[in-house]
């Protein structure tokens, strides 16, 4: 999967001011791509900026909603999808790490820009559950609630009735 439009989540480092600073993304549905059987419905990234001479800290906060396929009853229902990364830009030469809470990344030296449209991606995607259910198979504290098992006629009669071709066929040993 990739990610449709990344001009909204690139940014480069000349128009931030040193110091503290804030940005608001607003993403409209389909602009970023997550997977089968989600699809993005829209939402904000929140991003907070600290630059110095030698390195930008980026911090960003999403709220957005995605569109789920239940794997039950294969209804779809919305989402909300939220959470935090972190991102440490340095020019210099750097190793560059990943963890599940943060990243150090490179910032390329000929045009000083930093995307993080797929930080943003991955973020979202971890808020997905693996188990899709539709809210109306949960219970009030989030449990998947047991399917009811039905049964039609009386049990207690198939239990001694034989089917005539097998009651034949014992017949023959």
């Amino acid at each position: 999967m990739a990610i449709v439009e990344t001009a909204k989540l690139t940014f480069n480092v000349k128009d931030l001011p040193d110091g503290r600073s804030s940005r608001t993304v607003q993403l409209e549905p389909g602009e970023i791509e997550l997977d089968d059987t989600a699809t993005f419905d829209g939402g904000s990234v929140y991003v907070d900026f600290y630059k110095t001479e030698h390195f930008v800290e980026v911090k960003f906060n999403i709220a957005a909603i995605a569109e789920l396929i239940c794997d039950r009853s294969l209804q779809s229902f919305k989402k909300d999808l939220t959470g935090s990364y972190y991102i440490y830009f340095d020019p210099g030469d750097v190793e560059e790490s990943e963890t599940a809470k943060g990243s150090v990344k490179q910032i390329s030296r000929v045009d000083l820009s930093m995307d993080i449209s797929k930080e943003v991606r991955d973020t979202m995607m971890l808020d997905i559950p693996i188990k899709k259910i539709h809210p109306d198979f949960l219970d009030s504290e989030g449990n998947p609630v047991d399917f009811e098992i039905q049964s039609f006629g009386s049990q207690d009669n198939k239990k001694n009735d034989i089917d005539p071709r097998w009651a034949a066929l014992k017949k023959l040993k």
